[in-house]
């Protein structure tokens, strides 16, 4: 075992008087701490709060001075100030020329008081675009009446006449071109309750035969009327309803064929024409469409907000594009009227989400331009102008 020793600590007289100096100057024992004052932290919140600072004398910043945006034109870049209609022309093309958007063309379109029938444009006319107070404005300045090759240079000199214009008024250009638009004035393509319910229909044919083909004499009640000689044959197909109210627009009409009348009566006799399916009892009779369809009108935007849907296309095709023929599920009711144009959106697709079990519908997107050009009450048949995309049944359209 270790004795127990007394423990001795020798200190230097240098520390032993600094240790009694600093016991002389405090009040308390050396022994004693003196504990730090309890300082509150601040909530969360208060970290990240910014306080106002307030500055003595300070003047606010003077406001920058407003500038007028200058509006974008609607003129396409790079377009020539002058163009010679061409045979085959369409007023939609004439637009398309000079403006980004065509349905603007009647804020551009100056009437020149010193053509004869102004608002009407034929082949060899001049169009022109100038300037008013830094707005374009469109005019027919003269035709084209003299072409003078020069063999130096190869430049054509062209004469204008400001009012010596001579065609007739057949040969004026359409606003959309009217062979995309056959199919339409052959038969119509949707069959409103009301007029079905007024058509004449087949009671039978000579010989009471099931079908009818071409050449047979069918008897169909009532016909009186023997201003017209000329009908197509339908069936009335499937509903069309209204994707948005649920309403029921009308029935498809299936095209059967084409009879010409014979002898007025209930029974009317008619001799079929041409059948392109097989015709059977209870068919129904339209009258073919005897006034021409007029295609003079103006492409512009519509006087309203219009929202719609497109609910048929013209021959049963799935896939629509440029020159199809479209219904709407909005009409005259809506404020339709021919020369309107509309923008096509195709609806958003629905996708899965990679985050879960649910899907997710993708926005729409601007996918084209139509144009109506035979509005009725309920509906209205309008032909695409310009599709950017696949369009299908049931895409949106919209007022530009």
């Amino acid at each position: 075992m270790i004795p127990n020793k007394r423990l001795r600590i020798h200190l230097s007289p240098i520390l032993a008087g600094s240790l009694l100096i600093l016991a002389a100057c405090s009040n308390k024992p050396i022994n004693d701490v003196e504990k730090a004052p309890v300082v509150n932290s601040p909530a969360p919140e208060e970290l990240v709060r910014n306080e106002p600072v307030e500055i003595e004398n300070s003047e606010p910043m003077p406001a920058a001075p407003e500038q007028d945006v200058p509006m974008a034109s609607p003129i396409n870049d790079g377009v020539p100030d002058r163009y010679v209609v061409k045979k085959g022309d369409t007023l939609w093309d004439i637009s398309s020329h000079f403006l980004k958007d065509p349905w603007l063309w009647p804020e551009v379109w100056h009437v020149n008081p010193k053509i004869r029938n102004p608002h009407l444009i034929y082949p060899g006319d001049v169009i022109a675009l100038t300037w008013q107070d830094g707005k374009p404005s469109i005019s027919i300045v003269g035709a084209e009446v003299e072409s003078i090759p020069l063999p130096a240079t190869n430049l054509v000199t062209v004469k204008l006449s400001p009012s010596a214009r001579e065609e007739k008024l057949s040969r004026a250009i359409d606003t959309i071109p009217k062979s995309a638009i056959a199919a339409f004035l052959r038969r119509p393509f949707i069959l409103e309750p009301s007029v079905l319910d007024k058509s004449p229909y087949i009671v039978s044919n000579y010989g009471d035969y099931i079908i009818s083909g071409r050449g047979a004499r069918i008897y169909v009640r009532p016909i009186l009327d023997a201003s017209i000689l000329h009908y197509n044959i339908v069936r009335k197909g499937r509903k069309y309803i209204d994707p948005d109210t649920n309403k029921l627009l009308g029935y498809e009409a299936i095209n059967l064929g084409s009879a010409r009348l014979l002898k007025l009566g209930d029974p009317a006799t008619l001799v079929v024409e041409t059948a392109y399916k097989e015709i059977l009892k209870g068919d129904v009779l339209v009258p073919v469409q005897s006034e021409e369809l007029d295609l003079n009108f103006y492409p512009r935007a519509p006087d309203r907000d219009i929202a719609g849907r497109i609910i048929s296309v013209a021959e049963g095709v799935d896939r629509i594009g440029q020159y199809n023929i479209v219904v709407l599920n909005k009409g005259i009711s809506d404020g339709l009227k021919a020369g309107h144009v509309l923008e096509i959106h195709q609806a958003g697709k629905i996708v899965k989400s990679p985050r879960g079990r649910f899907r997710i519908r993708l926005p729409e997107e601007r996918a084209g331009l139509l144009m109506i050009f035979k509005p009725d009450e309920k509906v209205s048949y309008g032909l695409v102008m310009e599709a950017f995309s696949e369009l299908a049944v049931h895409d949106y359209v919209y007022s530009p």
